[in-house]
């Protein structure tokens, strides 16, 4: 019998197919189902993971672009550095050896905890022992430069108006000493070439360029002026605008170093307050004031073309040996420079500008020179200062104390003028540079006319003429 091909399947082996059928279906359904997981965890996960995380580093790099980045330098300034006879003997040992790192031990934590430490060397270093000279001339020993570098300072002030008291050849003397021994270290307001005197004197702390200027009003040698062509820096409209235009180019902020005022004077001058008013015009972002041997305010000052100004008119004596009570006062000048950089912008703030009061003591009866913090000085130390010889017991650390707070809270009326910017001094005299007349001062005030005018009674002693 031939077999029927079209014969339908019977019920069994329909559904054994229809099994088979089904099992093709499901094997097919975790095959695509394992390739979905597959192709899920292997390629699009990562790709999704990857984009997320990109998405992410984008967005955290968005925000980080506005969220400036900020870093700070801390400065500290001290006044006038200079050594009278009983000082410069204080170094001297039987020895042969001179050293004055007593001088300044007191101080050290304050000095060495600033990033910037500035000082006013007064005077020229003197090439030899046999060469030192103090007052009315002075050529310091050099150990005193190796004593203040040994404290923390590291930027040296030297425009002021003893620096040519022995001339040229003592500028020149005192330069190679300082690139011979600490050639790292800026010295300010005195060069041995023109080139030197083109270049901005920088120092860099966390990120931030700091320029330094220094220019004094004129020198204890008034022909220097006219036939000076770059050893020293003196005030001058023109100079001092191209030096800071200069500076701007290569730092964040500009600190200004003024030698000015009138000695013994604890009220700011006309003439320094005509100046302050141009530099702060000009850019500068501090101005610190030295030369009348004794503290003046200071402050905040600002125009309305948005320039500001940290200004401290005059910060006194460091060390010295003078014998007046607020000739021994002196101040330590702190703030703290903070720059903010904001998508490829940066900006300058002056923060928490502040003087901290010095006593510079002395005593014959226990051997002890030294320049302490007020906070740290005793009454028991001033009942043995030597410049009671002189003043009696006007000197005691209540009188100190009062005498600080007496010259800090002076207001200082900022001034518009411009007429005595450019002025010449013979000495202590003010010649106009076109006329060669001598200029009477008639709009500077005194601190005893000041506290007059309030109603009160300053105690200064303005009949006392300075050893200096």
């Amino acid at each position: 019998m031939k077999n029927n091909h079209n014969t339908p399947l019977n019920l069994k082996e329909r559904y054994h197919s229809r099994l088979s059928f089904l099992g093709s279906c499901a094997v097919l359904i975790v095959l695509l189902l394992l390739f979905h997981q597959i192709d899920y965890y292997m390629i699009r996960r990562p790709a999704q993971d990857a984009a997320r995380e990109a998405a992410a580093l984008q967005q955290k790099a968005e925000e980080e672009s506005q969220v400036p980045a900020t870093s700070t330098a801390r400065v500290i300034a001290v006044g006038d550095n200079l050594y009278h006879q009983s000082l410069l003997s204080s170094g001297q040992y039987d020895s042969g050896i001179w050293n004055y790192d007593h001088i300044y031990a007191n101080v050290l934590d304050e000095i060495q905890a600033a990033d910037i430490a500035m000082v006013d060397l007064e005077t020229v270093l003197a090439p030899d022992h046999a060469s030192v000279s103090t007052y009315p001339s002075f050529a310091t020993p050099a150990e005193v430069a190796d004593a203040l570098i040994k404290s923390g300072f590291n930027v040296i002030e030297s425009a002021t108006n003893h620096v040519d008291d022995y001339g040229y050849d003592y500028i020149s003397q005192t330069l190679d000493f300082w690139k011979n021994n600490y050639p790292d270290i800026p010295v300010l307001g005195i060069h041995d070439s023109q080139e030197d005197a083109d270049s901005i004197k920088t120092i860099e702390v966390n990120g931030i360029t700091i320029a330094f200027l220094d220019y004094t009003y004129g020198t204890n040698n008034p022909d220097t002026r006219t036939s000076d062509q770059y050893t020293i820096d003196f005030l001058s409209t023109a100079k001092v605008s191209a030096a800071i235009q200069k500076a701007k180019e290569i730092s964040d902020c500009i600190i200004f170093v003024a030698h000015w005022g009138q000695e013994d004077e604890t009220m700011p001058t006309e003439y320094e307050k005509q100046w302050a008013t141009f530099l702060l015009q000009q850019g500068v972002d501090v101005l610190i004031g030295g030369h009348p041997h004794v503290l003046q305010p200071y402050g905040r000052m600002s125009d309305d073309q948005g320039n500001e100004m940290v200004i401290f008119y005059s910060l006194g004596n460091f060390v010295s040996g003078q014998r007046e009570l607020k000739e021994l006062l002196g101040g330590m000048a702190q703030f703290t420079i903070e720059k903010t950089t904001l998508n490829g912008n940066s900006s300058i703030r002056i923060l928490a500008p502040s003087i901290k009061p010095l006593v510079m003591h002395y005593s014959d009866e226990t051997g002890e020179y030294g320049v302490y913090m007020l906070e740290d000085y005793t009454e028991e130390l001033a009942s043995v200062h030597s410049v009671k010889e002189y003043i009696g017991e006007e000197f005691t650390l209540s009188n100190l104390k009062a005498k600080f707070d007496e010259i800090m809270k002076m207001n200082v009326t900022p001034s518009t003028g411009t007429n005595l910017l450019d002025v010449i001094f013979n000495y202590t005299d003010m010649i106009d540079p076109g006329t060669g007349n001598l200029i009477e001062d008639t709009w500077s005030i005194s601190s005893s006319q000041y506290y007059s005018d309030l109603g009160g009674a300053a105690s200064q002693n303005d009949d006392y003429e300075a050893d200096d």
